[in-house]
């Protein structure tokens, strides 16, 4: 029986089939590996920051396909940046993977400018922000209504509510000012930013003069910046007209603020 077992033939056919064993297991490795595209991994390449038509160029280079599937409205970026992307920076992923993305829009959206006349200047100004529409210039105009909104200005131009404008987009208000010409304390600003002290300004009726920025080399610095000296100055025996502006210096030098009660400045403005 044993020499049976170990025939030339019995070998020879143990032998093929063990063969066709390996082979099949080869053939269906490398078949899982072409059709899986396991052996053709890439990292996903950080997209944003970049312009769509060049995020587009970067992922030809991966093998991979980008995706528009969003857009945000971002006031203080570009048209068709790539502010997110999925999967993420540094993720594995097959080749002709697509990369979901979403860019900045092009252009703001609308809104209708709501009606805010006869409306006092405080409550114009929280109603506007909420409606995204920005203050420019507070102007001043003789009136039986004392600090209220008698008309607002797009380029010299007065606007209707109801009128459509790109949302972000500054408007000029005409403010009463009563019958003869109010004078009103100077805030004091130190401490805040450009942002911050127009919001104050604004709310006392007055406007941000001459903005200079010293040791400021880039948006970076000067958005860090906050203002040291203004004029005139916050003297509390001095009062102002109406419509005024105040000019503002401002440094990243924050040794160079006088010594003053910041946190209480800053807290006016959410008064």
């Amino acid at each position: 029986m044993l020499k049976d077992i170990f025939s030339k033939r019995f070998i020879l056919h143990s032998a093929l089939a063990v063969v066709a064993v390996v082979a099949a297991i080869a053939g269906a490795y490398y078949y899982l590996q072409h059709y899986t595209k396991q052996d053709s991994l890439v990292a996903v390449p950080t997209l944003e920051g970049y312009d769509i038509v060049e995020a587009e160029a970067v992922l030809k280079e991966y093998t991979l396909e980008g995706i528009v599937v969003d857009s945000l409205y971002l006031p203080n970026t570009r048209g068709g940046q790539i502010v997110d992307q999925e999967p993420k920076a540094d993720a594995i992923v097959k080749e002709n993977r697509k990369i979901y993305l979403t860019i900045s829009r092009y252009s703001s959206p609308m809104v209708k400018l709501p009606n805010i006349e006869e409306q006092t200047l405080s409550l114009a100004l929280a109603k506007l922000s909420s409606y995204g529409i920005e203050v420019g210039e507070i102007i001043n105009r003789p009136s039986d209504c004392t600090d209220c909104v008698i008309g607002v200005l797009i380029d010299n131009r007065v606007i209707e509510p109801g009128t459509p404008i790109n949302k972000g987009l500054k408007v000029d208000l005409l403010v009463g000012e009563g019958a003869t010409g109010e004078k009103i304390s100077i805030p004091m600003l130190y401490g805040l930013t450009v942002d911050e002290a127009q919001q104050l300004i604004n709310r006392a009726g007055l406007n941000v003069g001459a903005t200079i920025y010293i040791d400021c080399e880039d948006a970076a610095d000067s958005a860090a910046a906050r203002i040291y000296r203004q004029l005139p100055d916050p003297n509390p025996n001095d009062r102002i007209m109406m419509g005024s502006s105040i000019d503002v210096y401002l440094s990243e030098d924050l040794t160079l603020l006088p010594g003053v009660n910041i946190d209480s400045i800053k807290a006016q403005i959410n008064n």
